[in-house]
């Protein structure tokens, strides 16, 4: 009576710990499969720096805007960003001053901004790379956040933007932009 009493209870834990190991391969299967859209920003322009000092962070929000002084005109410029499956739309920009380089010919932009000159731009971009300095303090905002990548790097950093699909792993190994401090160390 005993011995098939243990012989049960030997088989619901064997049972027991059969489902667990195919619940745990199912899950690990499933966190390296499954991917979420972000925007990824890294900084390529740093000289002597390895892999690991390279600021890189994402956010998942699929709207976002780019803002700096321009350098000539040394007036607030705004670009405003749709993160696609392909790429990046570039839907609108804005700017406080009309100088050289500046789109004229498109439609004004639908919604207007007080004391900006706004042209609907919809360019379709597989990616950006951004040139930054203290000087033209350049910034990402997206939803409730304001990024000052320019603290972040060493002036005329080259920050590409980038469209990518992270899985849970990838997530774990980035940073949120907005998570990291107001200088870009970790």
């Amino acid at each position: 009576m005993m011995s098939k009493l243990l012989n049960k209870r030997s088989w619901l834990w064997l049972l027991t710990g059969a489902a667990l190991v195919v619940a745990l391969v199912f899950f690990t299967l499933w966190a390296v499969s499954t991917h979420q859209s972000v925007i990824e920003v890294r900084v390529d322009g740093v000289e002597d720096a390895d892999e690991s000092d390279k600021v890189v962070c994402y956010f998942i929000e699929p709207n976002f805007q780019l803002r700096w002084i321009h350098s000539v005109e040394k007036q607030w410029w705004e670009e405003q960003y749709l993160r696609e499956s392909d790429g990046l739309l570039l839907t609108t920009t804005y700017f406080q001053a009309f100088g050289a380089g500046t789109p004229s010919t498109e439609a004004l932009a639908p919604v207007q901004k007080s004391g900006y000159v706004g042209y609907q731009i919809n360019e379709r971009l597989p990616h950006l790379n951004w040139v930054v300095s203290r000087l033209t303090k350049g910034e990402i905002d997206y939803a409730d956040y304001r990024i000052l990548i320019h603290q972040w790097v060493p002036d005329y950093s080259e920050v590409t933007i980038t469209p990518k699909a992270y899985n849970l792993i990838d997530r774990f190994n980035k940073d949120l932009c907005h998570e990291l401090s107001s200088d870009g160390s970790q």
